[in-house]
């Protein structure tokens, strides 16, 4: 009789900033929003950019930033009631959080993923072993 366990923790933060493009191609140049008369506006759901600074926008970025969270985790059972015959029962359960804010507080983010809805899977396998 074995009993096995499995655990993946993961945190991904993003937080973007200095939006630009490239000014040339074929360059390490940049054009960064903001400076040498371009505009980039925040929104309520991300910016507006005026490249050349018309007082158009010519286009949106929306908010690239984003704090990610999951926990997965495995537990097995393993019997072997017989030799070359196995009892297995698995549990599986994933947790995954996902907010707008870009900054990392360990304390909040592990709370938000306790809190938030688990899924979870249940398995029975049984094998026998037939000895001709």
């Amino acid at each position: 009789l074995t009993l096995q366990l499995y655990t993946q923790l993961l945190f991904a933060v993003g937080d973007y900033a200095n939006f630009k493009e490239l000014a040339r191609p074929s360059t390490i140049d940049f054009n960064v929003y903001g400076e040498g008369g371009s505009r980039i506006t925040p929104t309520e759901n991300g910016f507006d950019v005026d490249p050349d600074g018309s007082g158009v926008r010519n286009f949106a970025i929306e908010q690239p930033n984003f704090n990610f969270k999951s926990l997965r985790g495995n537990a097995v059972l393993r019997w072997e009631y017989l030799p070359g015959s196995t009892f297995f029962f698995v549990w599986t359960q994933s947790r995954s959080s996902e907010m707008g804010a870009s900054e990392f507080n360990f304390g909040r983010d592990v709370q938000n993923l306790w809190s938030a809805q688990p899924d979870n899977i249940f398995l029975l396998k049984i094998t026998y072993w037939l000895n001709p």
